[in-house]
C-alpha cells in the first residue's frame, strides 16, 4: 500500500498534473457562485451534464485509464486531445451543426474505449488511440453543445462541462496508475474494461432499435 502511495505522489508530482490540478482547484470555486435559474447556472449545468449521462461518465473517465496504460509522454497529451476535441464539438452543437449518428458514435466510443482498457498497454500505437479519442471528443462535445439549456452562457456552460471532463480524466489516470504494477488490480481494471465495453455494446443495439 505504501509504494502505491509513493506512486500515486509520484505521478501527482508531475509538472502536466500539476498543472491540471490547479487548473482544477482554481476553477471549482466558481460552482459556489453560480446563481440558479439566472445566466451564471450554465456551469452548473455543463459542470454536471457529463456526470449524470452513463455513457459520457465511463467514456471519460476510460479515456484516463487508458492514458494511462499507454503512460509516457501520452499520459496527459490523450486526455488533452480529448478535452480539446470536445470543445470543438460543443462548439458545433451549440451551433445547431447536424452531426448524422451522433449517438451512435457516442455508444460505439464506450464500446471502443472499454476494448482499450482490455488491450492497451505501453507498447500501443498512440496515434491510433490519440485519432480515436478526438474523434469521440468531437461527438461528445457536439452532445453537450446541442442539449445546452435555453437562457444560459454558453461560456460558463462549456467551462462547466471542460472542467467536468477533466476531473473525470484525472479519475480515470489515478485508477491506471493505482493498477500499474499490480497485478491483481491491473487485472481486475480489465475486467472492468470488459464491462465498459459491454454496456457500450447494449447502448450501441438500444441506439440502433435492434
Amino acid at each position: 500500500m505504501k509504494s502505491t502511495i509513493q506512486k500515486t505522489m509520484g505521478w501527482a508530482s508531475r509538472p502536466g498534473a500539476r498543472a491540471l490540478l490547479v487548473a482544477t482547484l482554481v476553477s471549482w470555486p466558481t460552482v459556489s457562485w453560480a446563481h440558479p435559474g439566472g445566466a451564471d447556472a450554465g456551469f452548473l449545468k455543463g459542470l454536471f451534464h457529463p456526470v449524470f449521462g452513463a455513457d459520457h461518465l465511463l467514456a471519460m473517465v476510460s479515456v484516463g485509464v487508458v492514458s494511462s496504460q499507454l503512460g509516457g509522454k501520452h499520459l496527459l497529451r490523450i486526455p488533452a486531445t480529448f478535452v480539446a476535441a470536445m470543445l470543438v464539438g460543443g462548439l458545433l452543437g451549440m451551433a445547431r451543426w447536424p452531426m448524422p449518428l451522433g449517438e451512435l458514435c457516442i455508444a460505439a466510443s464506450v464500446a471502443a474505449l472499454g476494448l482499450g482498457i482490455v488491450t492497451t498497454t505501453r507498447g500501443s500505437s498512440p496515434f491510433l488511440l490519440s485519432g480515436c479519442v478526438a474523434m469521440f471528443g468531437v461527438f461528445h462535445g457536439h452532445a453537450h453543445g446541442l442539449e445546452m439549456p435555453h437562457a444560459v452562457s454558453p461560456t460558463l456552460y462549456a467551462m462547466g462541462f471542460l472542467l467536468s471532463t477533466t476531473v473525470l480524466h484525472l479519475c480515470g489516470l489515478v485508477l491506471g496508475e493505482l493498477a500499474a504494477g499490480r497485478e491483481s488490480l491491473s487485472r481486475g481494471l480489465r475486467y472492468a474494461g470488459a464491462a465498459v465495453m459491454g454496456t457500450g455494446m447494449v447502448l450501441l443495439v438500444r441506439g440502433a432499435g435492434i
